[in-house]
């Protein structure tokens, strides 16, 4: 069966303006991937295109016909990728917001990022290659959608721009309109959110049910 992944990868990356190294310091794929796709050696895997739409700041989705198996984005309508901002431009400081901000409706945009004024700022953390990383204090108690790992007054630092692998913390925000922090696992069209100490998940959705995932890189304890 036939699919246009290998396509679909390339023309994401153009459109976003990106070399293989930027694609690969962006995402963790390795640049010899990219340059193998690029010569039709081999095709993208799934987990390296949702990558890539991450990067995008976008979702995408898997579908299955006669011709074989394809992938397009969950949001047809939006032809415009996020820009990308070269890696020499990261800012020197990370915004910080409240979780009881970042539940409001308006609080991301459609494509994840964010489009309200923080309360402070964080010092630039020189690990974090990313210049739309931003930060979000808990501020709230009890709360069944955060993780119990952590509590009032954390921080948890996050980058859009990270790969999302197996095992990793994120925030990701539901077409219900509902943000969360867990554990992410992907298993075919099915993305899976568990607590940090492990075990049974909580609950599942279907990737088109996930509006974004950014990864926590790092959560400073109170």
């Amino acid at each position: 069966m036939e699919n246009n992944f290998r396509e679909f990868a390339l023309t994401t990356i153009n459109e976003l303006g990106l070399s293989d190294y930027e694609v690969a310091k962006l995402t963790g794929i390795k640049s010899s991937s990219v340059s193998r796709w690029r010569t039709g050696k081999t095709i993208p895997r799934k987990n390296s295109l949702r990558h890539l739409a991450q990067l995008a700041g976008r979702q995408i989705k898997f579908v299955n016909s006669e011709s074989g198996l394809s992938v397009d984005w969950v949001d047809e309508d939006q032809s415009i990728l996020r820009p990308y901002v070269p890696l020499q431009n990261i800012r020197q400081t990370i915004k910080v917001y409240t979780w009881s901000q970042s539940c409001e409706p308006d609080f991301f945009r459609r494509n994840g990022n964010i489009g309200q004024k923080p309360v402070h700022a964080l010092k630039g953390i020189p690990d974090i290659e990313d210049p739309l990383a931003y930060s979000i204090i808990i501020d709230e108690e009890r709360n069944p959608l955060i993780d119990p790992y952590t509590r009032y007054g954390d921080v948890l630092i996050v980058s859009p721009a990270a790969t999302v692998k197996n095992g990793d913390h994120v925030i990701a925000r539901l077409s219900d309109g509902r943000l969360l922090s867990r554990k992410i696992e992907f298993s075919g069209e099915d993305i899976f959110f568990t607590r940090h100490e492990g075990g049974a998940a909580d609950f599942s959705v279907k990737t088109q049910a996930v509006t974004f995932y950014h990864k926590i890189v790092y959560i400073r304890k109170r």
